[in-house]
């Protein structure tokens, strides 16, 4: 059992009950229902819009408040990061790769920033997207075309 210290509040971490929920291919819908239950609430979903786009994988790590998707879309991976953060801590990605472009644009009252990474040997950029709803931070990236990506973004489907 090891006790730590997080913000003002203190965590127990027992290392052999660290449960972490993993959900394979056809059930998009009941890995969603995970993350609700486990988060509490509604989250930001992803609407499959794209021609051969479909989900993976999702892993849930209740004790992190971290829920991690994978979609496929044309030969590569979309990942799609949603984070309960505990107060003060935050969503960090570094890519070591030259940045192409950065911009933020609302989307559906949200706004998100908007990074495209010039990827050596490839006409496609790497996309990222970071942005918060309520509480909780989103992190979706993908290597596409940023029309592409855009789509996803606008076809995020918002709680009620």
């Amino acid at each position: 059992m090891v006790r730590q210290a997080v913000g003002d509040r203190e965590v127990e971490k027992n290392s052999t009950s660290r449960k972490i929920k993993t959900i394979a291919s056809e059930d998009e819908e009941k890995a969603y229902q995970e993350i609700r239950d486990a988060f509490d609430t509604d989250v930001v979903k992803i609407f499959v819009c794209l021609p051969d786009m479909k989900f993976d994988t999702m892993n849930l790590d209740e004790s992190k408040q971290v829920a991690e998707m994978y979609y496929s879309y044309d030969g590569e991976t979309i990942g799609y990061i949603i984070n309960m953060p505990y107060r003060d801590s935050s969503l960090g990605v570094d890519f070591e790769d030259p940045i192409e472009k950065k911009y933020s644009k609302e989307i559906h009252g949200c706004k998100m920033n908007i990074t495209l990474y010039k990827i050596e040997d490839s006409k496609v950029p790497k996309c990222v997207a970071k942005f918060k709803y309520g509480s909780i931070e989103y992190l979706l990236m993908g290597t596409m075309d940023e029309q592409d990506f855009e789509k996803i973004l606008k076809n995020l489907v918002f709680p009620k």
